[in-house]
């Protein structure tokens, strides 16, 4: 990276420590036993203008493994609550991660870094506040594999292994991730302060989220109002390219959503193997609320939770006519990111029809998700032998495929290739990382974050082989 800049010259504050203490506790972050570089990301560096050649291994692991601070760093745990599975739950909070400070970066954007696995904080209820090195290696993978599909996500700059020992179904080592995003406020934060009777806070709240991250909304008639729309339809397209490309986050409570439409806290998630619209990728998940399929109506439900907090600062009716935008705007969005995996440019009158039918072809099939896109690739260059394999040989299939390359035009192959990834984080391939690097091998990491930065190259046979049937649409739990 050119005219990046040292470690040791970062320069942080933390804008979010202006707020009264009302909104946080400040916190020391406690440090790790031997800590040592795991993994890094050079694209995240990039962003906030850090010259990856100018951050040594050692370095990172003494200023991440909570042995030194950044200048300017003044880390705090921030407390919030949410509804969870439905239900509400009073205070919940940072419980094992620090906000350090945040940023600009180098396009100007600011960014917040965050140190999870930092240690206990007054939020971590019965918790150590340490993060295992499966889940953090789970969501680095995963954080950096959605932004380079194009899908809004909070990032990860580096995770520190370390000798530390925490105990969760057996004894593992502890390991911190820093996580980087413009804002880690979630919906949870207002509604905190709407729950505890606290109007003055909340306010102080959604002043503060305007003037650093919808600036643009304090010439609205009512700043607020026009925050709390654009925040629905950043949700909505959020969930339309979670779907799109066969996200399914498992723990979608209201303390999980970003205020700014970020894919936010990475527990028990899954990209879909064989297609079923019921697909619950978290084992404590029972009812499946928040299976694949429910996602677009449990945003919508957040959302609802969201205006409620703001009902003291917009009127009623203006809230709900907010509220409205969210299933327009999440149809569209779907319906756009299909056509671009479907090749299909502009528009025609038809094409929801055609959609629709695809998608009821991928459900009787119940064929891989990914690999039916570049099947239909495949079948654009005249080769329809795979796409048949995958949705089947029947009439049903032959007159939509049809239909579907009469669609296309000379540039659907060009589309296809830039929106259908050759490798998805499938949970079979972060499990086979993850038992290695337990073992203190973090080359197959290293290998596996490398072919997910660049999902639409060719990949490595490795990761483009079909899920073996003992890793297909595994639900994980919770426990990180």
């Amino acid at each position: 990276m050119m005219n990046g800049i040292g470690l040791d010259q970062l320069q942080l504050e933390n804008r979010f420590s202006l707020l009264s203490e009302s909104f946080y506790s400040p916190v020391t972050p406690q440090p790790l036993k031997k800590p040592h570089l795991v993994a890094f990301s050079t694209e995240a560096a990039e962003l906030i203008g850090l010259d990856p050649g100018r951050a040594t291994p050692e370095q990172l692991s003494e200023l991440f493994g909570g042995h030194r601070s950044l200048e300017g760093s003044n880390p705090v745990a921030t407390v919030y609550s949410g509804h969870q599975f439905g239900g509400y739950t009073p205070q919940l909070g940072d419980g094992r991660a620090v906000l350090l400070g945040d940023l600009a970066g180098s396009d100007g954007q600011r960014w917040e870094l965050q140190l999870k696995g930092s240690g206990k904080t007054p939020y971590s209820r019965h918790g150590d506040g340490r993060a295992a090195l499966r889940s953090v290696i789970r969501e680095y993978l995963c954080s950096e594999a959605l932004a380079a599909l194009g899908v809004p996500t909070t990032r990860a700059l580096c995770i520190i292994g370390s000798e530390t020992q925490i105990y969760r179904e057996s004894i593992e080592f502890a390991a911190n991730m820093v996580r980087m995003s413009p804002s880690h406020i979630r919906f949870g934060h207002f509604e905190y302060f709407y729950y505890t009777r606290r109007p003055e806070q909340l306010k102080q709240l959604a002043d503060f989220v305007i003037q650093h991250h919808y600036p643009h909304c304090v010439e609205m008639d009512n700043p607020y109002l026009a925050m709390f729309s654009e925040v629905v339809e950043r949700t909505a397209r959020l969930i339309a390219k979670w779907q799109s490309v066969g996200f399914c986050h498992g723990v979608m409570n209201t303390d999980n959503m970003s205020i700014l439409g970020l894919t936010l806290d990475y527990g028990p998630f899954g990209f879909l193997d064989d297609f079923q619209p019921g697909y619950i990728c978290n084992q404590t998940d029972e009812q499946g609320r928040y299976a694949y399929q429910q996602q677009p109506s449990v945003a919508m439900w957040n959302c609802v939770c969201l205006a409620q907090s703001l009902m003291g600062l917009v009127k009623q009716g203006d809230l709900e006519a907010a509220l409205n935008l969210f299933e327009p705007t999440y149809a569209v969005a779907y319906t756009e990111q299909l056509k671009l995996r479907l090749g299909m440019a502009g528009h025609i009158n038809n094409d929801g029809q055609l959609i629709e039918s695809f998608l009821r072809l991928l459900e009787l099939a119940k064929c891989d998700y990914n690999a039916v896109f570049l099947a239909l690739e495949k079948a654009a260059s005249g080769d329809v032998e795979s796409v048949t394999a995958l949705l089947g040989g029947t009439t049903e299939v032959s007159e939509w495929l049809s239909l579907y390359l009469d669609r296309l035009d000379a540039n659907a192959l060009t589309l296809m290739a830039r929106n259908n990834p050759r490798v998805i984080l499938r949970n079979y391939l972060a499990q086979q990382v993850i038992e290695r690097a337990e073992k203190g091998d973090f080359s197959d990491l290293a290998q596996l974050h490398a072919a997910l930065r660049a999902p639409y190259s060719d990949a490595l046979d490795i990761y483009s082989r079909d899920t073996p049937e003992w890793g297909k649409n595994v639900s994980l739990s919770c426990s990180s």
